[in-house]
């Protein structure tokens, strides 16, 4: 089997697995956490699904991409 074909389909495994871990993130942070102020004076539910849920995908899909992901050739 040509490399690529694995190299894709280990990309497209980890591009869905991050794709789960930020949503189920995201549905704890939105539905589960208590209704309290939090650090920048909005609700707590809301800084966490909306803004630090995200910034911290950001980073680690970051992370993913430049340690598994690798450039090939499509020809």
């Amino acid at each position: 089997m040509d490399t690529r074909y694995k190299q894709a389909n280990k990309e497209a495994k980890l591009s869905l697995l991050l794709t789960i871990i930020y949503f189920a993130a995201w549905v704890i942070t939105a539905y589960i956490v208590k209704n309290q102020t939090g650090f920048l004076g909005l609700p707590l539910w809301f800084e966490l699904s909306c803004i630090f849920v995200p910034l911290g995908f950001i980073l680690l899909c970051f992370v993913i991409v430049k340690k598994q992901f690798k450039n090939i050739s499509l020809e």
